[in-house]
């Protein structure tokens, strides 16, 4: 779609129908979950029926003019230079129980401007923001993730945050120092939910090692000279981690373990019955 501004409008006349307010911006990505959208997974009417559904109090809307740098193209066309000043991209989101959802669509017409630009800088060393589009597709984010995503699943220290927010804040603080930073957020999801998945496979099968575990648990030197409840408990996450190839385990597993364990240190303890 060509004309960007009908879609604000519409977002606009949703908001007054169903008294939801306007926020002339969107959050920032890459601080928290977020759902990405475009116009291939859903129309921007079925995004604003979304965020009603899911009772988002608030639509955040920012608008992208266009404003372009004749410096920047040799010889411009008039039919891109006539478009100064309308709307070249729209981004719209919601929150929703602690996740933002983004909507993204950008003008048909603005692709030729952003090829000129390329064309333009093409064989100039280093690559400026005004050489890059500013959107890209999921396959394209993804695609420039994945060496991130790579770095981070192959560190010990990953693999042993807990799933959640610790992993999510350690993913975002160790990000390659040369990623692009259109894809932060891409990676770190991504490294997440690969991490979340390799962990629930290693522990797929743990009620089948419960017995020995918590055997081994009861010899182990850190879990002996532990002398309060909770430092078992770091304990036998510590050693379910090490059993786990250095994947923090789910709290539910350590719980499983520890209780085992006590009771087969009470069962150990119990004097021998006498007959």
């Amino acid at each position: 779609m060509d004309d960007v501004s009908s879609l604000r409008s519409a977002v606009a006349a949703f908001a007054e129908q169903h008294a939801l307010a306007v926020v002339p911006a969107v959050p920032l990505r890459g601080c928290g979950p977020e759902v990405p959208l475009d116009g291939e997974d859903i129309d921007l009417p079925g995004f604003l029926v979304l965020a009603q559904r899911m009772g988002a109090p608030a639509l955040y809307l920012a608008i992208d003019p266009f404003d372009p740098d004749d410096d920047l193209v040799a010889d411009p066309p008039r039919h891109l230079l006539a478009r100064r000043g309308q709307l070249q991209g729209i981004e719209v989101a919601f929150v929703a129980g602690g996740v933002v959802h983004f909507w993204e669509h950008t003008a048909s017409w603005y692709a030729e401007w952003e090829a000129l630009l390329t064309a333009n800088h093409h064989g100039v060393d280093g690559e400026d923001d005004e050489d890059r589009p500013r959107w890209l597709s999921e396959n394209e984010r993804e695609e420039l993730s994945e060496p991130a995503v790579q770095a981070l699943l192959a560190m010990p220290q990953f693999r042993a945050e807990k799933p959640g927010g610790g992993r999510y804040r350690f993913a975002q603080q160790h990000l390659p120092a040369d990623l692009d930073e259109r894809v932060t957020h891409t990676a770190v999801r991504l490294a997440c939910d690969r991490a979340d998945e390799v962990a629930r496979q290693r522990y797929a099968d743990i009620d089948e090692h419960y017995e020995q575990l918590a055997a081994d648990l009861l010899a182990d030197p850190a879990y002996q000279r532990a002398g309060s409840a909770a430092a078992r408990k770091q304990a036998a996450e510590r050693f379910l981690a090490n059993w786990a190839d250095g994947w923090a385990p789910p709290m539910v597993a350590r719980e499983e373990l520890y209780a085992r364990a006590q009771r087969l240190a009470k069962a150990a303890a119990r004097p021998p019955a006498l007959y």
